[in-house]
């Protein structure tokens, strides 16, 4: 269990600290101390009602917004990731909006569940030289991110990744302000999914039942158009493929980490760099050949072969040298030898493996024109396999059948599944509600509403996404602090955290989102392995935020000019009972937490 250190501030100070700023005027803002910009982009409606809000909130702790810029990426990305660092006539950082940056800006992230923060907040990775565009820079946080990164022990790594987690939510580069989550809606008759895995398109369709019927089918409210795993980019098409396409390792059921499902069993080397993986003797192709080394082999130097262009290149060789770091040693064995450690290398032997004398014919016979709907590229050893008859490009509708060959499970499988395109949510809701179909998926974007009188499940589901405010770290107020009245980093992030006091996290998860989501924490999603549930929301506490603002060397000012209606209302102290406390809390600071114990895109 996670056990905190805390430092508590002596008694003079505590006392100081209480009757610096008091009296207060409760329902007046305070004059402005600096002004700053938001950013943010258009393509999310209630992400703009919460930027909106907080244009709103943060003058209450004295922070002006000069302006709101709700914009395009188009806008955003030229000062953001791809302002031109240190080209002539430009600054060696990214600097405030007003000089061309950014201040502040909202935005989203999808990650895998894996959380692998190397790209965005490693101080190697700032921009121009990779996706940092916080421009955070934190020796102790590089050191243990590096410790986490090439750890292969589980429960090691999850550990280190608490102490990651506990350095972001003190530091904050980013203001998490929620977790989205979805609601899957599921026939009653229907079990075995877990819609985690789901929404990862990970999942094990290998367990899936219905007890009125031997099959099931899903709605989803996109076209399908992509015909095998070489050329998939599509979430829609990634499901009915999870299905047919199975790796040595798979995400296991609830738990979500790698266990070997075509693999047998596996081997590390003592440098960490060579995984040994030998093949399930019963592991077979849905054409009844038998799975082996080789065509392990034959696929993941498909995967790395520039001509094929797969969607997997650039990933797999960023960790494998070229196609001779896999190798075959014999028909049950194959080896991987990795460029460096890496803590989620079993993640990279998850990919779909492919009938090597089938495909071979086909590339023989065709070259390398992989983005065609043909029988040997639909050929794998998932718990279903795929007639190409049986995809209808009219209607984007995928007809799977059961593996005969499938071994792997002592229980039935299902005889079919259907993935079918339904172009509207009431579309959907109403074949649900006949039993036409038997799940329909969340990006629908349901409301807990849309269900009422229906008697389905609705499962609420925890991803792997968040809604931030960036914070601009080379920002002379907010982010290195140099303009503050203390001239210290440790004064911007006493801002920071009076910021991050002045989200109204609970409002915007009831209100905004319906309560289809978490209040947010840090910047690793609650969906992930790893995620700490012990760290809790800053709290919103007005009071608490203009206290952080005042420890950080500001001197709160109001207008002295006052109705009598607002004097009747305001005490001498300005202060009730509870904000009393949120006072008191302050006066117990943890200075620090100590443990005991993956295409990202912003959206």
């Amino acid at each position: 269990m996670r056990k905190r250190k805390i430092v508590f501030f002596s008694i003079a100070l505590c006392f100081t600290f209480l009757t610096s700023s008091i009296p207060q005027q409760a329902n007046e803002d305070p004059l402005p101390l600096f002004y700053i910009t938001l950013l943010s982009p258009i393509t999310c409606t209630q992400r703009n009602q919460w930027s909106f809000l907080m244009e709103e909130e943060l003058p209450k702790i004295g922070i002006g917004i000069a302006r709101h810029e709700a914009t395009g990426w188009g806008n955003i990305m030229p000062r953001v990731w791809s302002y031109p660092v240190g080209e002539e006539g430009y600054y060696d950082h990214i600097p405030t909006y007003e000089e061309g940056g950014y201040d502040i800006l909202f935005i989203g992230w999808n990650w895998l569940l894996d959380w692998d923060p190397t790209w965005c907040f490693d101080s190697a990775s700032i921009v121009p030289a990779g996706d940092n565009m916080y421009q955070y820079n934190n020796p102790e946080f590089d050191k243990k991110l590096e410790e986490y990164i090439t750890e292969l022990d589980e429960n090691a790594r999850i550990a280190k990744g608490e102490e990651l987690q506990a350095i972001l939510y003190d530091d904050l580069p980013a203001i998490t302000i929620l977790y989205p989550r979805e609601i899957y809606a599921l026939n009653k008759s229907t079990s075995g999914i877990d819609t985690l895995l789901l929404s990862d398109s990970a999942h094990r369709a290998e367990n899936w039942r219905n007890s009125l019927r031997n099959n099931i089918s899903y709605a989803q409210p996109a076209e399908l158009d992509e015909y095998n795993i070489f050329v998939q980019e599509s979430y829609y098409d990634a499901l009915w493929m999870s299905c047919v396409y199975y790796g040595l390792f798979e995400r296991s059921q609830n738990k979500h980490l790698m266990e070997p499902v075509i693999a047998k069993n596996y081997s590390v080397s003592e440098d960490k760099l060579t995984i040994t993986v030998d093949v399930k003797p019963n592991a077979y192709f849905s054409n009844g050949e038998p799975v082996t080394a080789y065509d392990v082999d034959y696929t993941y130097k498909l995967y790395m072969t520039p001509a094929v262009d797969s969607i997997l290149y650039e990933y797999l060789t960023t960790y494998f040298e070229n196609n001779e770091s896999i190798k075959a040693l014999d028909e049950d064995t194959i080896q991987f030898t990795f460029k460096k450690r890496y803590a989620f290398s079993l993640s990279l032997l998850s990919y779909g493996i492919i009938n090597k004398n089938l495909v071979q014919n086909y590339i023989d016979s065709n070259g390398y024109n992989l983005n065609v709907l043909d029988q040997a590229l639909v050929t794998s050893c998932g718990p279903y396999m795929l007639n190409v008859s049986d995809y209808n490009i009219t209607s984007s509708t995928v007809i799977l059948h059961s593996n005969p060959y499938w071994t792997l499970t002592d229980d039935d499988l299902l005889d079919s599944l259907i993935f079918t395109y339904i172009p509207s949510k009431s579309m959907a809701i109403d074949a649900l509600k006949r039993g036409s179909v038997d799940i329909v998926d969340a990006k629908y974007a349901f409301h807990l509403s849309d269900f009422e009188g229906i008697d389905v499940n609705m499962v609420i589901t925890k991803l792997t996404s968040t809604q931030e405010m960036a914070i601009n770290m080379r920002h002379p107020i907010i982010g290195t602090g140099e303009l503050t009245p203390l001239g210290t980093a440790d004064a911007a992030k006493l801002i920071r955290k009076a910021i991050s006091h002045a989200v109204p996290r609970e409002i915007i998860v009831e209100e905004i989102l319906e309560g289809l989501g978490a209040q947010g924490v840090s910047p690793m999603p609650e969906g992930c392995i790893g995620f700490d549930a012990s760290l809790e929301p800053y709290i919103y506490d007005i009071y608490l935020a203009r206290q952080f603002m005042e420890l950080a060397g500001y001197n709160l000012e109001y207008n002295t000019t006052m109705s009598s209606e607002n004097t009747d209302n305001i005490s001498s102290t300005a202060y009730d009972i509870g904000s009393t406390l949120s006072v008191l809390l302050i006066c117990v600071i943890s200075v620090s937490i100590i443990n005991k114990r993956k295409e990202r895109k912003g959206i």
